[in-house]
């Protein structure tokens, strides 16, 4: 099994709610008392698209994969997707650790050593 990257949720204080964003304000209860949290990268994917002409500011990047995908904790969250034939809906990925620290958004692989 490979090594998973860590993902930063924010957790509500007062009703454990977690959002992916980094968000102000609890959507559940409205409370401000938001933490940084680190998630395991791993779980499903279980939906992606290519993406053939990206906007402006991922030109240079040409065409490149979304993915969305069920974490283990029971969160969705979406993001770039290393794609390799064979690759398939319902595969194992896991998420990246990001060299480039603008990209905010985390990059997923399937993870053939399951």
């Amino acid at each position: 099994m490979s090594q998973a990257a860590m993902l930063t949720f924010h957790q509500c204080t007062h009703c454990d709610t977690l959002a992916a964003s980094c968000i102000d304000i609890c959507s559940a209860c409205l409370s401000r008392d938001m933490i940084p949290i680190q998630i395991p990268g791993r779980g499903r994917l279980v939906s992606w698209t290519t993406i053939r002409k990206p906007p402006l500011k991922f030109k240079a990047d040409g065409i490149y994969h979304v993915g969305v995908v069920d974490l283990d904790n029971g969160q969705r969250v979406t993001g770039r997707l290393l794609l390799q034939e064979g690759d398939a809906l319902g595969d194992r990925v896991i998420a990246l650790s990001e060299t480039n620290q603008a990209m905010t958004t985390p990059t997923f692989k399937v993870d053939k050593h399951v």
